[in-house]
């Protein structure tokens, strides 16, 4: 499932309104161009999120610097110290095209971006370093593919409930395509930081946001035949009205 997110490129269809009278020499009803542009941007918003967006993918991590993370979605874990990461897939739907991958961890791990166990065994964590892959195969076409966003650790662990880890990870959003024609769209999705307790397990999350799309040429064509129809039946009642007053003289 996808939607296209229509763009607010109204601003130069109502550049356009405001110059149709200098163009025409006719000024056209306020109450007019209102109910114009309220038409405009209640269709756009309609559209935008008549559909929405499924979002399929999963992750896969691994501790070390400039380490590169093998894509597979099989179950798997990996350790430094005492704290493992565990991979996770996920499988859900935008809702006004905001999607939030943050569901608790489980002995399988899905709805998030794995998750994080940390046990009480003394170890510096500091200084180390932690990469996620996050590959998307849904929805189709998704470019790139995937996305690797680099992490550092820091904290120190001397017991159960003594000491955690702070896992920073690169916030920056990563901006994805997908689809190509009618069903092009785009998303920008990003990951937050976690903190966990010794003894305690973490799920990592993320956000996906939409972006805006720049509207087809067929979009401003139609709008603007729409403002030269306008325009040709303003001045057809100018006309009119002109007409009528000769006669009257």
């Amino acid at each position: 499932m996808q939607t296209r997110i229509i763009s607010s490129g109204y601003q130069a269809i109502v550049v356009a309104m405001r110059f149709l009278p200098v163009a025409t020499g006719i000024p056209l009803r306020r109450t007019a161009l209102a109910a114009a542009t309220s038409a405009l941007l209640g269709l756009g918003a309609g559209a935008a999120f008549a559909v929405e967006t499924t979002f399929v993918g999963f992750t896969n991590g691994c501790f070390g610097l400039a380490c590169v993370p093998v894509a597979n979605a099989a179950p798997s874990s990996i350790s430094l110290g005492g704290l493992s990461y565990t991979n996770s897939v996920f499988n859900l739907t935008s809702a006004g095209g905001f999607a939030a991958i943050g569901s608790a961890p489980g002995a399988q791990n899905f709805n998030n971006l794995g998750s994080f166990t940390l046990t009480g065994d003394p170890f510096t964590y500091t200084g180390s370093h932690f990469d996620l892959l996050a590959s998307f195969t849904a929805p189709p076409g998704t470019t790139p593919p995937g996305s690797v966003l680099v992490t550092k650790l820091s904290g120190i662990v001397a017991g159960i409930g003594n000491g955690g880890v702070f896992i920073d990870f690169d916030n920056t959003p990563k901006h994805f395509t997908f689809g190509s024609g009618a069903t092009a769209g785009s998303f920008d999705f990003f990951v937050n930081d976690l903190s966990i307790t010794a003894g305690r397990a973490g799920a990592v999350s993320g956000t996906i946001l939409p972006t805006a799309a720049v509207p087809e040429p067929a979009t401003y064509a139609l709008f603007l035949a729409g403002l030269a129809a306008l325009g040709f039946m303003a001045q057809r009642r100018t006309n009119d009205r002109s007409g009528a007053a000769r006669m009257l003289v």
